[in-house]
Protein backbone atom coordinates (compact mmCIF):
# COMPACT_ATOMS: atom_id res chain seq x y z
CA UNK A 1 0.00 0.00 0.00
CA UNK A 2 2.90 2.21 -0.21
CA UNK A 3 4.40 3.82 -3.43
CA UNK A 4 7.53 5.91 -4.43
CA UNK A 5 7.19 9.44 -5.50
CA UNK A 6 10.28 9.30 -7.65
CA UNK A 7 11.04 13.11 -7.22
CA UNK A 8 11.02 13.54 -3.90
CA UNK A 9 12.94 10.37 -2.84
CA UNK A 10 10.12 9.95 0.04
CA UNK A 11 7.40 6.95 0.36
CA UNK A 12 3.85 8.35 0.62
CA UNK A 13 1.07 6.67 1.59
CA UNK A 14 -1.30 5.32 -0.94
CA UNK A 15 -5.07 5.76 0.04
CA UNK A 16 -6.49 2.14 0.52
CA UNK A 17 -9.16 1.17 -2.46
CA UNK A 18 -12.71 -0.31 -2.42
CA UNK A 19 -12.56 -4.43 -3.26
CA UNK A 20 -11.84 -4.56 -7.01
CA UNK A 21 -10.69 -1.14 -7.75
CA UNK A 22 -7.04 -1.20 -6.67
CA UNK A 23 -5.50 -0.35 -9.97
CA UNK A 24 -7.27 2.76 -10.61
CA UNK A 25 -6.51 3.77 -7.19
CA UNK A 26 -2.99 3.44 -8.06
CA UNK A 27 -3.31 5.61 -10.87
CA UNK A 28 -5.06 8.15 -9.37
CA UNK A 29 -2.43 8.42 -6.70
CA UNK A 30 0.47 8.24 -9.24
CA UNK A 31 -1.69 11.29 -11.60
CA UNK A 32 -1.32 13.22 -8.28
CA UNK A 33 2.11 12.83 -8.05
CA UNK A 34 2.88 13.91 -11.76
CA UNK A 35 0.73 16.89 -11.42
CA UNK A 36 3.13 17.89 -8.60
CA UNK A 37 7.08 17.73 -9.04
CA UNK A 38 7.08 13.56 -9.58
CA UNK A 39 8.70 13.34 -13.18
CA UNK A 40 8.31 9.21 -13.25
CA UNK A 41 5.69 7.07 -11.76
CA UNK A 42 6.10 3.00 -11.69
CA UNK A 43 3.72 0.61 -10.47
CA UNK A 44 2.70 -3.18 -11.35
CA UNK A 45 -0.68 -4.72 -12.28
CA UNK A 46 -1.01 -8.07 -11.54
CA UNK A 47 -3.36 -10.73 -12.94
CA UNK A 48 -0.77 -11.49 -15.59
CA UNK A 49 0.50 -14.92 -14.95
CA UNK A 50 -2.13 -16.79 -16.97
CA UNK A 51 -0.68 -20.23 -16.47
CA UNK A 52 -4.67 -21.57 -16.89
CA UNK A 53 -7.90 -20.31 -18.16
CA UNK A 54 -6.25 -17.81 -19.74
CA UNK A 55 -8.95 -16.51 -21.85
CA UNK A 56 -10.99 -15.58 -19.05
CA UNK A 57 -8.03 -14.48 -16.95
CA UNK A 58 -6.70 -12.02 -19.65
CA UNK A 59 -9.30 -10.13 -20.80
CA UNK A 60 -9.79 -8.96 -16.81
CA UNK A 61 -5.94 -7.69 -16.88
CA UNK A 62 -6.18 -5.71 -19.93
CA UNK A 63 -9.08 -4.44 -18.75
CA UNK A 64 -7.56 -3.14 -15.56
CA UNK A 65 -4.40 -1.92 -17.89
CA UNK A 66 -7.14 -0.11 -19.93
CA UNK A 67 -8.36 1.65 -16.93
CA UNK A 68 -5.41 2.72 -15.59
CA UNK A 69 -4.11 3.98 -18.57
CA UNK A 70 -7.51 6.11 -18.93
CA UNK A 71 -7.36 6.82 -15.18
CA UNK A 72 -3.69 8.25 -15.52
CA UNK A 73 -5.20 10.65 -18.71
CA UNK A 74 -7.94 12.37 -16.91
CA UNK A 75 -6.14 12.42 -13.55
CA UNK A 76 -3.02 14.50 -15.21
CA UNK A 77 -5.09 16.68 -17.16
CA UNK A 78 -4.69 17.64 -20.72
CA UNK A 79 -1.67 19.88 -20.21
CA UNK A 80 0.61 17.00 -18.18
CA UNK A 81 -0.62 14.18 -20.66
CA UNK A 82 0.73 16.06 -24.17
CA UNK A 83 3.91 15.25 -22.33
CA UNK A 84 3.37 11.81 -20.81
CA UNK A 85 4.74 8.35 -21.94
CA UNK A 86 3.27 5.23 -20.30
CA UNK A 87 5.45 2.75 -21.16
CA UNK A 88 3.25 -0.95 -20.14
CA UNK A 89 5.52 -3.98 -20.71
CA UNK A 90 6.26 -7.17 -18.65
CA UNK A 91 9.45 -9.22 -17.74
CA UNK A 92 8.71 -12.36 -19.72
CA UNK A 93 6.29 -13.54 -22.40
CA UNK A 94 4.24 -16.26 -23.02
CA UNK A 95 4.19 -19.43 -24.98
CA UNK A 96 2.72 -19.55 -28.62
CA UNK A 97 0.36 -22.24 -27.86
CA UNK A 98 -2.12 -23.03 -25.39
CA UNK A 99 -0.94 -25.85 -22.50
CA UNK A 100 -3.57 -28.63 -21.31
CA UNK A 101 -5.38 -26.52 -19.15
CA UNK A 102 -5.84 -23.44 -21.56
CA UNK A 103 -2.70 -20.90 -20.40
CA UNK A 104 0.43 -20.00 -21.82
CA UNK A 105 3.72 -21.00 -19.58
CA UNK A 106 6.58 -18.21 -19.27
CA UNK A 107 7.43 -17.86 -22.64
CA UNK A 108 10.50 -15.58 -24.30
CA UNK A 109 9.14 -13.23 -26.53
CA UNK A 110 6.74 -10.82 -25.87
CA UNK A 111 5.05 -7.82 -26.53
CA UNK A 112 4.82 -3.88 -24.52
CA UNK A 113 2.10 -0.95 -25.04
CA UNK A 114 3.00 2.61 -25.11
CA UNK A 115 0.43 5.15 -24.56
CA UNK A 116 0.11 8.88 -23.74
CA UNK A 117 0.17 12.62 -25.58
CA UNK A 118 3.84 12.12 -26.40
CA UNK A 119 3.61 8.86 -27.78
CA UNK A 120 3.35 8.82 -32.07
CA UNK A 121 0.50 6.76 -31.76
CA UNK A 122 -1.32 4.84 -34.27
CA UNK A 123 1.25 2.22 -35.62
CA UNK A 124 2.91 -1.18 -34.57
CA UNK A 125 6.91 -0.93 -33.64
CA UNK A 126 9.23 -3.83 -34.09
CA UNK A 127 9.56 -6.74 -36.33
CA UNK A 128 6.83 -9.49 -36.79
CA UNK A 129 8.87 -12.73 -37.70
CA UNK A 130 5.51 -14.63 -37.46
CA UNK A 131 4.18 -17.88 -35.84
CA UNK A 132 5.39 -20.79 -38.24
CA UNK A 133 6.82 -23.37 -36.27
CA UNK A 134 10.44 -22.46 -38.00
CA UNK A 135 10.07 -19.15 -36.94
CA UNK A 136 9.44 -19.83 -33.17
CA UNK A 137 12.35 -19.75 -30.59
CA UNK A 138 13.09 -23.28 -29.47
CA UNK A 139 9.80 -24.20 -32.00
CA UNK A 140 7.75 -22.85 -28.65
CA UNK A 141 7.83 -19.14 -28.64
CA UNK A 142 7.61 -16.00 -30.08
CA UNK A 143 10.88 -15.05 -31.27
CA UNK A 144 12.50 -11.89 -29.63
CA UNK A 145 13.11 -9.27 -32.46
CA UNK A 146 14.40 -6.47 -29.92
CA UNK A 147 14.89 -5.42 -26.06
CA UNK A 148 12.65 -3.78 -23.95
CA UNK A 149 15.56 -1.51 -22.71
CA UNK A 150 15.83 -0.21 -25.38
CA UNK A 151 12.33 1.16 -25.93
CA UNK A 152 12.49 2.67 -22.17
CA UNK A 153 15.96 4.08 -23.41
CA UNK A 154 15.07 5.93 -26.31
CA UNK A 155 11.74 7.29 -24.88
CA UNK A 156 13.86 8.28 -21.44
CA UNK A 157 16.44 10.16 -23.79
CA UNK A 158 13.02 12.63 -25.91
CA UNK A 159 11.52 13.35 -22.57
CA UNK A 160 14.35 13.92 -19.96
CA UNK A 161 17.46 14.42 -22.32
CA UNK A 162 19.48 12.00 -20.70
CA UNK A 163 22.41 11.05 -22.62
CA UNK A 164 22.95 8.35 -25.31
CA UNK A 165 26.24 7.18 -23.36
CA UNK A 166 24.59 7.33 -19.86
CA UNK A 167 21.68 5.18 -20.85
CA UNK A 168 24.10 2.75 -21.95
CA UNK A 169 26.82 2.52 -19.41
CA UNK A 170 24.69 4.09 -16.43
CA UNK A 171 20.97 3.15 -16.68
CA UNK A 172 21.05 -0.06 -18.85
CA UNK A 173 24.74 -1.08 -18.35
CA UNK A 174 25.29 -3.10 -21.54
CA UNK A 175 22.56 -2.27 -23.92
CA UNK A 176 23.12 -1.09 -27.20
CA UNK A 177 20.54 1.67 -28.25
CA UNK A 178 19.87 1.50 -32.42
CA UNK A 179 18.85 4.38 -34.37
CA UNK A 180 15.78 6.57 -32.91
CA UNK A 181 12.85 4.69 -33.65
CA UNK A 182 11.04 7.55 -33.18
CA UNK A 183 8.65 6.93 -30.78
CA UNK A 184 7.74 10.32 -29.23
CA UNK A 185 6.08 13.11 -30.93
Amino acid sequence: DMTQAASTGGMMEMPRASRGQAHLKLAEFAAKQLRGETRVASFSLNGWDTHSRQKRNLGAALERLSGCILALKQGVGPAVWDKTAVVAMTEFGRTVRENGTGGTDHGTGGTMVLAGGAIRGGRVYGRWPGLEEATLYNRRDLMPTGDVREVCAWIMRGITGTGISDLETKVFPGMQMAQDPGFLR
